[in-house]
C-alpha cells in the first residue's frame, strides 16, 4: 500500500544532493509530488512530498541518512483537502528591525497562514539605504478580506508598497 510522507532534510550543502535524493527514491518506486529546496550561502534545505509503498519508507530514510544530512519524516494524511484561497502578497519598505516580526502578527491576527516566505535586503547608495524586499505566498478562508488585510499591514509603517494578488 502507498502512503505519502513529507520529508524535511537539511545540512551542508553537497554536490549533486538532490538529484542522489531523486534517485534513492525512485530505486525504491517511490515519487516526489511535491518539493520545495533552498539554499542559502553552503547550507540546504527542503521539504518533499514524497509518495511511496509503506514498507520502503524506513529503507529510503536510512539511504538519506547515510548521506549525512539532518531528516525528519511524518506521515500524511491522504483525505485531507485544502480548501483555502490562495494569495501572493509582496512587501516592500525601508528595512528596519522587526519587520518580518510585525508583518507575520498582522497576518496571524487576520487568521492567515503563511505557506511559504522569502525575504531579501537590497542596499546601495542610488537606491538611499536599505530596501526590505518580501513575497509571502498565503492561504486564508472563505471569509477572508483583501481590503481589510492591507489596511492592517498599512498600520505597521506608512512606507510599506504593498501587493496582494491571487
Amino acid at each position: 500500500m502507498n502512503i505519502q510522507i513529507m520529508v524535511i532534510v537539511h545540512g551542508a550543502e553537497q554536490a549533486h544532493l538532490i538529484k542522489v535524493l531523486s534517485e534513492k527514491t525512485h530505486e525504491l518506486g517511490g515519487k516526489w509530488l511535491n518539493s520545495k529546496i533552498s539554499h542559502i550561502d553552503n547550507y540546504f534545505a527542503g521539504l518533499i512530498k514524497i509518495e511511496i509503498a509503506s514498507n520502503n519508507v524506513d529503507k529510503l530514510i536510512e539511504q538519506f541518512k547515510a548521506l549525512h544530512i539532518h531528516v525528519e519524516t511524518a506521515k500524511l494524511d491522504l483525505h485531507s483537502q485544502d480548501k483555502s484561497k490562495h494569495f501572493i502578497l509582496n512587501v516592500d519598505a525601508k528595512d528596519r528591525f522587526g519587520l518580518v516580526n510585525d508583518i507575520s502578527e498582522v497576518l496571524g491576527e487576520n487568521d492567515i497562514k503563511i505557506e511559504s516566505l522569502e525575504c531579501h535586503r537590497i542596499g546601495g547608495a542610488d537606491i538611499g539605504g536599505i530596501v526590505f524586499t518580501s513575497e509571502f505566498k498565503i492561504s486564508a478562508g472563505d471569509d477572508f478580506d483583501k481590503a481589510e488585510l492591507i489596511k492592517s499591514l498599512q498600520t505597521i509603517s506608512k512606507d510599506l508598497v504593498i501587493n496582494l494578488h491571487a
